[in-house]
């Protein structure tokens, strides 16, 4: 499904519009021509566009709901045909999940909390009606029915599937429940038995979900469906399935740039096209702010670069009209798009490293997993190449040379069993702390312990260890022991070479113990190594005794990434290329046609201030690398041209392969390998 129109049109612009009617200038302004001419000056090529909002008003001419009161045109029918004039394709939008006019007319139909409460949004948008009352029946779907037989559109996006916190005690859930389970639905149930209530929950949204995406193919089979937060990582197999391209709201306000990038590249090995959707806001949703040029280009670099599809959130104004400045900033930002989009789309991941991780159902101003996030953002720092896959579902493995484990992932035994043949017959393993750990009425060993080379002994009681230095591994970091801010475990070797051993601190600090700083020095060198190397097979697995993944992202220890670093490059000796650039420079190959791309990436922002209030620090500028030199580990390449500049460069024979050196990376080039 990757070949449909979606995954091409990738200058997208979601246009919120939760409009309450007490706005005294409440959409008095609104010209569907001018407000499509905004779009076509931008080069926007895929417009959503709201039939009902948040507040529960519909914005087309309507028999089933009530339509704003302020709006006296079809909006949505007069933007899309509007839009379809100038060759925009148009995402419908409907909001599912909240619904304030209809639960206010109709309190019965409100999800009721565990202590009893409606949940009701107490002075905020947040009305939220119950998708197994009669919401669904007597409204949703007649309303979905209409807009769908009056409207060509080319999408839908049904916004908030999911019940909040997946629970409700409603008399619709507790009655259902009753029927399905036999059971009564409590919220004594929901503490001692979370996975059938929570499941129940969800099994109700992908239900919901199912009804209305049969709704609307039945009337309009050409029409692409959506929830939003399909096809996320983690995100259940039943809501996938009622979702013909995914969405996966991404922002900086979780406190990272990162974010889009690792998203992208999860997003990039699925069946269908998933928007990686940031915004125009400096933070959040609506907040009338606007990000700068140079911010949003690296943002749709990093998302069109690892494979994702890119989406930006605006927000109309209460009068009906867009701010034709935020349109100017994303003209600037989409023209450096479409000059690069075509080397981007259609194209697939070069595979190299898998990286399986536990990085599940996040929104977007969520931190994340640490484990996760740690291990990728040491991956992209060091410049290396690779996808992201989650806990089981990941493909057969022998396109790949490595496979990276958090220490939270969780395998079966099956998982297990194709990692170790992986091994064997070559390939190289890196896994930390308790990555196939398994325990509970038996003795707790590593699903991988022969894999490994170690067996798991036991806990320790520091929060905090140093692992002693190994002067290759240590290149690039002071000669000393070197900090992980987390509780190590200990292992004996069984046929592990151990590469550092544990360190203890000297203690833990207590009020007889106290130090200058609350993480003593290292003081006596245990008998428990702390990163190991075994020969398995044909291949090799290295194994580090430690959360260390989730340290690095906590704490940004650098060292613990150049120690990793310098661990996969002494044993990868099958890297496709190497980078030499700054850790804020991001690498990804990409394939089409038989020819490879490699993206270069360029990140820079400002400096901190009150991030209690903060959310993240903004690009306002970001400056130019140059001189990067690239080595490509392959044969038979006959020409690098740096694109779209369009400069062939100097191609240089090198050991095991070619270099060539980039003059000038301003915020993303992409190499043409031929």
């Amino acid at each position: 499904m990757k070949d449909n129109w979606f995954s091409s049109h990738i200058r997208q612009v979601h246009v919120d519009f939760h409009m309450p009617e007490f706005p005294y200038d409440a959409i008095n302004d609104f010209d569907a021509e001018s407000f499509v001419a905004e779009f076509v000056r931008a080069k926007v090529n895929v417009v959503g566009i709201f039939t009902k909002c948040h507040f529960g008003n519909a914005f087309y001419d309507n028999t089933v709901g009530h339509k704003h009161s302020g709006l006296k045109q079809d909006f949505f029918g007069e933007v899309l045909e509007e839009a379809h004039k100038h060759g925009i394709k148009v995402i419908a939008y409907y909001s599912l999940g909240t619904d304030a006019y209809t639960v206010e007319h109709n309190p019965d139909w409100y999800q009721i909390d565990k202590d009893g409460s409606k949940r009701g949004g107490k002075g905020t948008v947040w009305e939220l009606p119950c998708i197994n009352s009669p919401y669904r029946e007597e409204l949703v779907i007649p309303q979905l029915k209409e807009i769908t037989a009056k409207y060509a559109m080319d999408g839908y996006l049904l916004d908030i599937p999911y019940l909040w916190d997946h629970h409700c005690f409603c008399r619709y859930c507790k009655s259902r429940f009753v029927q399905e389970y036999k059971l009564e639905l409590t919220p004594e149930l929901l503490a001692s038995n979370p996975k059938l209530v929570n499941g129940f929950a969800k099994q109700s949204a992908a239900r919901c979900m199912q009804e209305i995406y049969d709704v609307v193919k039945s009337i309009r089979p050409e029409v692409l469906v959506n929830c939003n937060g399909a096809w996320k990582m983690g995100e259940p197999a039943e809501i996938n399935a009622t979702s013909d391209y995914g969405l996966w709201e991404s922002q900086p306000a979780s406190g990272t740039f990162l974010c889009h990038s690792i998203r992208s590249r999860f997003v990039r090995n699925l069946p269908v096209p998933v928007q990686v959707m940031t915004v125009r806001f400096t933070e959040g949703w609506g907040l009338m702010s606007c990000k700068t040029a140079e911010q949003l280009k690296y943002e749709f670099a990093a998302i069109m670069a690892n494979g994702g599809v890119i989406n930006v959130g605006d927000q109309v104004l209460p009068s009906g009209r867009l701010q034709s400045g935020v349109y100017d900033i994303i003209g600037e930002a989409f023209s450096f798009v479409e000059e690069r989009e075509h080397l981007c789309i259609g194209s697939s991941a070069h595979k190299h490293i898998a990286l399986i991780g536990n990085f599940t159902e996040n929104w977007y101003f969520e931190q994340g997993e640490a484990a996760t996030m740690g291990a990728a953002k040491m991956l992209i720092e060091g410049h290396h190449q690779f996808d992201i896959y989650f806990n089981n579902d990941f493909p057969d493995l022998s396109d790949y040379q490595v496979v990276v484990l958090p220490e939270t992932v969780r395998l079966n035994e099956l998982s297990a069993a194709k990692i170790a043949e992986f091994v064997r017959n070559g390939g190289l393993l890196l896994a930390a702390g308790e990555a196939s750990l398994t325990g509970g009425e038996t003795t707790p060993n590593f699903m991988m312990a022969e894999v490994l080379g170690v067996d798991y002994l036991d806990r320790t009681p520091y929060p905090f260890a140093y692992m002693t230095q190994n002067d290759e591994l240590w290149a690039g970091t002071a000669s000393i022991p070197q900090l992980v801010e987390e509780p190590f475990l200990k292992v004996k070797l069984s046929t592990a070479e151990a590469l550092s051993y544990v360190q203890w601190p000297l203690t833990v600090p207590a009020p007889q113990r106290a130090f200058r700083h609350p993480i003593p020095p290292a003081g006596r060198v245990s008998d428990f190594p702390a990163i190991t190397a075994n020969r398995f097979g044909q291949g090799t697995a290295l194994y580090v005794a430690a959360p260390i993944f989730k340290a690095y992202w906590n704490n940004n220890h650098f060292w613990l990434r150049r120690i990793m670093n310098n661990l996969l490059n002494k044993y990868d000796r099958s890297k496709p290329f190497r980078v030499e650039a700054p850790t804020t420079v991001e690498a990804n190959m990409m394939e089409k046609d038989g020819v490879r791309y490699l993206h270069l990436i360029n990140f820079h922002n400002g400096h901190t201030g009150n991030r209690k209030q903060a959310l993240y620090d903004p690009i306002e500028s970001i400056t130019p690398v140059h001189d990067i030199k690239v080595t490509f580990h392959s044969s038979g390449i006959t020409e690098v041209v740096q694109q779209p500049e369009g400069h062939v460069l100097v191609l240089r024979t090198a050991d095991k392969g070619y270099e060539v050196t980039v003059p000038r990376l301003h915020i993303h080039s992409v190499l043409e390998i031929r």
